[in-house]
């Protein structure tokens, strides 16, 4: 089952450009660089040669699948505008890899290792499914992270525990119980003190395609409502399970106190009460943590 890696990247796009299925679909190196003003995405894609195999003016996500199943495709390139808010600053590069799922096949663990070890990078996100710790394939694929890295351990790594919105809290399935135990098993597993995000992306993604008015499936917006509901009294414990730096959880508060006071000035006014949810929402999701992580790695950085 995927972890969700390709819904995670789409909620930081702000758009469903990434293909997403229930199985692992990420089959080859995806670098999608944020441009401020462009307003769609163009897509290149690559033979193993370096050569171009083929261009398209404006990418979708049925593009980007067949392009992925294409065994002659070893690497796509995506330029376009992050739909979020805020906007990062121009420039900022996000690169998809195959994940432990397809770790059967040789030529994706070979390109995962490639993209570590070649790739100057800044910070990593590595998506667990938060119902699925410790299986055969993701132990093999971290440990091949944490060799690739062994020579700089200065990279800041951060475990986006994903789907957490899938335990059952009445059946002792809590969301800090999984956060302590991912934190062991990555601490076991050789990682120094991880920092680890408990995380909803569909509905992060979902939340940011409302506040875009971009079209919704039926489905899409039963998750998107149920989420909304099913958190609610839950918004600041989903913050402070996390095990990322105190000034960023700080952060983090005061934006959703921010929200939150203003919530009764716009209880009269339905569709900006609404707005005001979602942008909660995209705090507690996970998303916004990994949002001011990355920008504090990146001003860390310059």
């Amino acid at each position: 089952m995927s972890a969700g890696k390709s819904s995670f990247i789409n909620a930081l796009i702000g758009d469903e450009l990434l293909h997403v299925a229930n199985e692992a679909t990420t089959a080859c190196l995806t670098r999608v660089e944020h441009r401020k003003g462009v307003q769609s995405f163009r897509g290149v894609c690559y033979l193993d040669s370096g050569a171009v195999l083929a261009t398209q003016r404006d990418a979708s996500a049925e593009l980007l699948r067949d392009w992925n199943s294409d065994g002659r495709v070893k690497r796509i390139e995506l330029k376009g505008s992050f739909n979020v808010a805020p906007r990062p600053a121009s420039g900022l590069v996000v690169y998809d890899t195959p994940g432990p799922n397809n770790s059967q096949d040789e030529r994706h663990g070979q390109l995962m290792r490639e993209a570590v070890q070649q790739i100057p990078f800044k910070a990593l996100c590595y998506v667990l499914n938060a119902g699925q710790l410790g299986t055969v394939d993701d132990r093999a694929c971290l440990d091949l992270l944490l060799n690739g890295l062994a020579d700089d351990p200065t990279h800041e790594i951060y475990f986006v525990l994903n789907k957490i919105d899938l335990l059952d809290p009445e059946n002792g399935e809590h969301v800090g119980d999984h956060v302590e135990r991912a934190h062991k098993y990555l601490s076991d597993a050789g990682f120094h003190n991880p920092i680890v995000i408990p995380t909803i992306a569909d509905a992060a993604l979902y939340a940011r395609k409302a506040l875009n008015r971009s079209s919704m499936t039926r489905l899409q917006r039963s998750k998107l409502n149920r989420t909304l509901d099913e958190f609610s009294d839950r918004k600041r414990s989903l913050i402070h399970v996390s095990t990322a730096p105190d000034a960023v959880k700080r952060r983090l508060f005061k934006e959703l106190d921010s929200l939150e006071q203003r919530s009764g000035a716009l209880a009269s006014d339905e569709k900006l009460a609404e707005e005001n949810e979602l942008k909660q929402l995209i705090i507690y999701s996970g998303l916004r943590t990994v949002e001011m992580l990355i920008q504090r790695q990146r001003r860390l950085a310059e």
